[in-house]
């Protein structure tokens, strides 16, 4: 029985991974197999059904999938991603400030890390959930709907960040690595954990190798998803050389901002009742920081 790794454009470092064909094959051997889809967005349910055993996404699908009571845990994480863009803003736009977006509309791609920016961000600047209109909406139609000047405000980082400001000039109210650190994560359900934790180390292991090589030649890496999400090389380029590079054991200042936006969630009413992130965080398999 095979084990099965979810790659989707979202998480760059799987995505990369999925493509060095020789670590692939290395990993086969391993009894490891990758399930490459298009939306990270789907990650919860892929992992609800057991498609997936292990996922990598942004930080706020852990927090979801405790709250649904799906039993899962991170046991990898970036560094914080400061990359650029964040929530922008038309540059003709009235809106000069986090407090200006009180009443608007603002679109967020499907169960990811925008939530999670989103709400740290209000919630630092005062503004509750309801003061705004946020809606999660694909990509693409949000962002035809802003350069449209239909929709008030996107969240968005390059790639498509880049296509659009160069569809229309755009301001930055906000960018992520301040109030919510922005990092990747990898996690699986709590009991896969405990019943294969070789597997997890292997998995590390080519991820740490991987995410070097991605630090240390960028364009090779970029060639690599060359065509993904209808994004060229040059165009996956910016968010490559943006970002941090490798894999660390998730510590106690992550699991701290973990139990600090979950709270948010529940106070926003974006998930049903708190959740204790206590659980939702395993350090074991990397003592210390990796790259």
């Amino acid at each position: 029985m095979s084990i099965v790794v979810g790659a989707h454009p979202q998480n760059l470092s799987l995505s990369i991974l999925y493509r060095r064909s020789r670590v692939v094959a290395a990993l086969r051997e391993r009894g490891i197999e990758f399930f490459n889809y298009d939306a990270g967005s789907q990650t919860i349910p892929l992992l609800k059904t057991g498609v997936l055993d292990i996922a990598g996404t942004g930080a706020t699908p852990p927090i979801l999938a405790e709250a649904e009571g799906l039993a899962t845990a991170v046991f990898g994480m970036s560094g914080a991603r400061p990359e650029r863009g964040g929530l922008i803003v038309r540059a003709d736009s009235a809106m000069q400030s986090i407090a200006d977006i009180r009443g608007r509309g603002i679109g967020l791609m499907p169960i990811s890390w925008h939530t999670q920016f989103l709400a740290a961000e209000l919630d630092a600047a005062g503004i509750g959930w309801g003061e705004v209109r946020a809606a999660e909406i694909i990509p693409a139609t949000a962002a035809d709907a802003f350069v449209h000047g239909l929709l008030d405000a996107i969240v968005a980082t390059d790639p498509l960040y880049a296509k659009i400001a160069a569809r229309a000039p755009v301001r930055i109210l906000a960018s992520p690595g301040q109030s919510f650190s922005n990092r990747s994560v990898y996690w699986a359900r709590r009991q896969f954990l405990r019943d294969h934790p070789d597997i997890v180390r292997a998995l590390l292991e080519a991820l740490i190798a991987s995410d070097r090589a991605t630090a240390e030649d960028p364009r090779e890496a970029a060639a690599l998803l060359d065509g993904v999400n209808g994004n060229t090389a040059d165009q996956w380029l910016p968010a490559i050389t943006s970002r941090p590079w490798g894999v660390d054991a998730p510590d106690a200042g992550f699991l701290a901002e973990q139990q600090a936006h979950a709270d948010i969630f529940a106070r926003f009413g974006l998930i049903p009742a708190p959740i204790d992130a206590r659980p939702t965080v395993d350090a074991s398999f990397l003592g210390t920081s990796r790259t």
